[in-house]
C-alpha cells in the first residue's frame, strides 16, 4: 500500500517542475500556455504533449462520434492528460478553461523519460489514475441519480475536492461555480438547478457572499442524501 500524502506530494507541480528542471533539455521541452475564462483546446490522440495545470480550473471532456462525455475538473497542480496505453486514448479531448488558466505544455517523449528516471515506483501515474478513478465514480454515480440528487452530490463533490475550509462545517465552493456551470455538471436545465439551489439557500444551507457560493454545514449538504 502507498503513503497518500507522499504520493501526492511527490506528484505535486512544485515538485513534477523540479524534477524536469534537472534536465538540459527542460526548457525546449516545456511552454506554459495561458487560456482565458470559456476557452477550448482541443487535442487529438495523436498527440505529441502533455499538459500539467499550472494554475485556474478546466473542464476535461472525452469528445467522440458517439457523444460527449465528461471526464473530469482540473485543479491546480493536476495532470490534465497522462497516456497510460495508447489504444485507450480518446480520439478527442476538449479542455475547456472555467477560470483564467495557465498550463504548462510538456513533450510526452521528455516526460516519459523524467519519469522513467526518477519515479521508478510510478507515483504519478497511480495519483493520476486514483483521481481518474474518482471522477469516474461520481460520473457513474450521477448518472443514475435523480436531479436533485445529482445536484447535492455535485455541490459535495465541490466542497470535499474543491472547496476551502472556513471553519468546521462551513466551505467555500470554487468560485467558477455558476448556474449554468452546475446545470451543465448535473445533466439538468438552468431554471431546475435555480430551482434546487433556491430551496437549499431556503434552508439555510448555502449561500452566496460577493457572488461565490458557500455550504454553511456540510453535515447537513451530506444528510440530505438520506432523506
Amino acid at each position: 500500500m502507498y503513503d497518500k500524502s507522499y504520493v501526492e506530494q511527490f506528484s505535486s507541480y512544485t515538485n513534477l517542475i523540479a524534477l524536469m528542471q534537472r534536465y538540459s533539455d527542460f526548457q525546449e521541452s516545456t511552454v506554459d500556455v495561458q487560456m482565458v475564462a470559456s476557452e477550448v483546446l482541443l487535442e487529438n490522440t495523436i498527440r505529441t504533449n502533455c499538459y500539467i495545470l499550472k494554475s485556474g480550473y478546466v473542464q476535461i471532456t472525452d469528445v467522440s462520434r458517439y457523444g460527449d462525455s465528461y471526464l473530469m475538473i482540473g485543479a491546480p497542480g493536476k495532470i490534465i492528460s497522462l497516456p497510460i496505453y495508447n489504444a485507450e486514448l480518446p480520439q478527442l479531448i476538449e479542455i475547456k478553461a472555467l477560470t483564467d488558466v495557465v498550463v504548462t505544455q510538456v513533450d510526452f517523449d521528455f516526460l516519459r523519460k523524467v519519469l522513467q528516471l526518477e519515479d521508478p515506483h510510478n507515483y504519478v501515474t497511480i495519483n493520476y489514475l486514483s483521481d481518474l478513478r474518482k471522477m469516474l465514480y461520481h460520473e457513474v454515480t450521477q448518472n443514475t441519480a435523480v436531479v436533485r440528487i445529482r445536484i447535492i452530490k455535485f455541490l459535495i463533490y465541490l466542497a470535499d475536492s474543491l472547496g476551502m475550509r472556513a471553519g468546521d462545517y462551513v466551505v467555500w465552493l470554487p468560485h467558477f461555480l455558476t448556474y449554468e456551470v452546475l446545470a451543465e455538471f448535473a445533466h439538468c436545465s438552468k431554471p431546475h438547478a435555480v430551482t434546487i439551489l433556491k430551496e437549499l439557500r431556503g434552508k439555510g444551507i448555502i449561500d452566496t457572499h460577493r457572488g461565490q457560493w458557500a455550504v454553511l454545514d456540510i453535515r447537513e449538504l451530506q444528510g440530505l442524501l438520506d432523506e
